[in-house]
């Protein structure tokens, strides 16, 4: 998306700078601020979360809400410093720093629709896979944090006061048991926006693992690709599972 972002500076000039110059210059200073807008989203996107790691643990709305704005305004901050930089600082107030923030909004809205409805028409599925080997952290109380790789995780079940974890690494299997609530595991890991589905009050499913065995008015089950388990699906949780499932191969 920064990509696009930065194609969209280049051809839309959404900064107001005229080209009073010749024209070489002019697109190499419509090159440097898409190359800033760039620098910018990879620094929030991928270093901060390297430098402060904990703060991804456990994924909320209110966390998503905050990245975000804080996106926006890291962002929009560097944008503005850089744009009055090179216009020697003569509107450098803060009625144009809102502009510059303003700006980066539509920028981002408008590239985004395009990117991701594109993208979706062109191969849906990738976009339901884009988590397939993303590490999830679970806090066990009592015992150290475990990582786990969704793509080596199968599914989560629960056992009264534990859950089984079944996991398949190099076309092995193993089932690691944490004492916790599978409500507890839920609250960590699953997410709209990635491929761990809670499936049944018993299950949590990675359905990048799973097909569709039975479907019906009355019950549904889905079974690993790869082996004969088989796990119940509730009602509740029919539709939501069936959808999933229906845009993987």
């Amino acid at each position: 998306m920064a990509v696009g972002c930065t194609l969209f500076i280049l051809i839309f000039t959404p900064y107001n700078i005229e080209n009073n110059q010749n024209i070489q210059n002019y697109y190499v200073l419509l090159g440097s601020l898409g190359l800033v807008f760039f620098l910018s989203i990879y620094f929030v996107e991928f270093v901060t979360p390297i430098l402060v790691p904990r703060v991804f643990v456990k994924w909320t709305l209110l966390k998503a809400l905050l990245w975000y704005a804080w996106l926006t305004l890291l962002v929009g901050g560097t944008m503005f410093l850089y744009k009055s930089y090179l216009g020697g600082f003569v509107d450098f107030t803060l009625k144009e720093y809102l502009f510059v923030i303003g700006r980066i909004m539509s920028i981002a809205l408008i590239v985004s629709f395009f990117v991701f409805g594109i993208s979706k028409f062109i191969n849906k599925k990738n976009l339901t896979s884009l988590t397939y080997n993303e590490t999830y952290t679970i806090q066990v109380p009592g015992q150290k944090e475990i990582s786990l790789n969704s793509k080596e995780l199968l599914y989560i079940a629960s056992d009264d006061n534990y859950v089984d974890v079944h996991l398949e690494s190099d076309g092995k299997r193993n089932t690691m048991i944490l004492r916790c609530s599978l409500k507890n595991v839920e609250r960590q890991i699953v997410s709209p926006l990635n491929s761990l589905k809670r499936c049944h009050r018993s299950y949590i499913v990675n359905v990048n693992h799973f097909r569709i065995k039975r479907k019906n008015s009355r019950q549904t089950t889905i079974q690993l690709k790869k082996y004969d388990d088989l796990i119940p699906v509730s009602k509740k949780y029919a539709n939501q599972i069936a959808k999933h499932l229906q845009i993987r191969p």
